[in-house]
């Protein structure tokens, strides 16, 4: 589990975790260090997972049979530009070698954008 900030900065990676187990069952047992107010941003994997007094942001599943309307689907179109973002940090995370699991994790190192 991967937890950045709006400047796309690693806040906190979690512990790996070998074999099949759901990225659900990590979350709930992993403390997260996030304060009050705070706005988290998960896809749909993690339907029922919440934390108190954090903002959950997801998109919104299409209902059987039916369309979204103009108003979710542009909604979901903004998350999803949000999303991408982070997924580009994970990849950068899991391209260096950090918390895989079988091998010796790197140490992240952070550079400033100067």
């Amino acid at each position: 589990m991967l937890l950045v900030n709006a400047l796309l900065v690693i806040l906190f990676l979690s512990d790996t975790h070998g074999g099949r187990v759901h990225d659900l069952r990590i979350a709930e047992t992993t403390p997260y260090p996030l304060p009050a107010g705070s706005g988290l941003l998960q896809d749909l994997g993690f339907l029922s997972f919440t934390l108190p007094e954090v903002a959950i942001l997801m998109p919104t599943k299409k209902p059987r049979g039916e369309e979204l309307t103009l108003e979710q689907q542009l909604a979901n179109q903004a998350l999803h530009q949000r999303r991408l973002r982070i997924e580009h940090v994970n990849s950068s995370v899991k391209r260096c070698g950090c918390g895989s699991f079988g091998t010796t994790p790197q140490p992240l190192v952070f550079r400033s954008p100067s």
